[in-house]
């Protein structure tokens, strides 16, 4: 016979655990002495064994109980599979999870220091983006529900990817006046990888864009559109109709974008 201390070392686990599963009567004790101690024979060792994996595993107590009570395959057989299912579904999650950190970290993170409402010409690359369904009005409530709906189907870990993201908005020759009140669609940039369910795509030409970085309130955005028709006209710019308003941030502050934004128009 050995002692619990013995028997917990050559099973691998714990006195704490044997004394609980002994409560608990999952396992007992193969005798308990008249001063209350535990003794345990070495052919106790194949039963703890296997109770210790089914834990492992993630069934719990009162599951190998009933186990214990059934003796039968076909009942271990079906919790076995449960516990397969829940593995599978973790190993997806985690795939989800590491794909999001690994496009972070591709990301290139923008060095320089942002100069408000000074327009200059950028010349970008072409990207992909999935959208938002139109919205009616520019107010805070649809915005909301608009962000909302979007991002629980195309998932909330793409906030932290790092990946561009901003709004589409129509709005020919940086009518600050039309603004306010202007359609927009919410984007988010993808990739190869994403699984964009329902959601539709649309392509961001790659060219040169004139664009002014500002603040992210009504009054200031309006400020910078008029700064930047003026910049437009004095330049003798051809732009097209589609304002890019990018998110400079991954941090949202109001109305789902970031404190400073980037606007946008390509250059025809």
């Amino acid at each position: 016979m050995l002692t619990i201390q013995k028997f917990a070392q050559l099973a691998g686990t714990t006195r704490r655990t044997l004394i609980f599963y002994d409560e608990k009567g999952l396992f007992k004790p193969k005798q308990v002495a008249e001063n209350g101690y535990r003794y345990y024979a070495y052919d106790q060792l194949y039963e703890l064994t296997f109770i210790l994996e089914l834990r492992h595993l993630g069934l719990s107590i009162a599951a190998i109980q009933q186990l214990s009570n059934d003796r039968q395959t076909n009942s271990l057989d079906t919790d076995l599979k449960n516990v397969l299912a829940k593995i599978d579904a973790q190993i997806d999650n985690l795939s989800i999870l590491k794909t999001t950190l690994q496009t972070r970290f591709d990301q290139v993170t923008p060095t320089e220091s942002v100069a408000k409402n000074q327009p200059f010409i950028t010349t970008t690359p072409a990207t992909q983006f999935c959208r938002s369904r139109q919205s009616v009005a520019c107010t805070e409530v649809e915005v909301a529900e608009i962000y909302t709906d979007f991002y629980a189907q195309l998932g909330k870990l793409k906030l932290v990817n790092q990946q561009d993201s901003g709004f589409l908005t129509q709005l020919p020759q940086s009518d600050a006046n039309g603004y306010p009140t202007a359609s927009f669609c919410i984007l988010k940039a993808i990739d190869a990888r994403t699984d964009t369910g329902d959601l539709p795509l649309l392509q961001k030409p790659a060219g040169q864009y004139v664009a002014i970085d500002t603040t992210n309130d009504m009054k200031n955005i309006c400020i910078s559109l008029q700064i930047l028709a003026e910049y437009i006209q004095k330049k003798q710019l051809e732009i097209g109709d589609q304002l890019w308003q990018m998110n400079l941030n991954e941090q949202f502050t109001s109305k789902g974008a970031s404190d400073l934004v980037c606007l946008q128009y390509q250059l025809q």
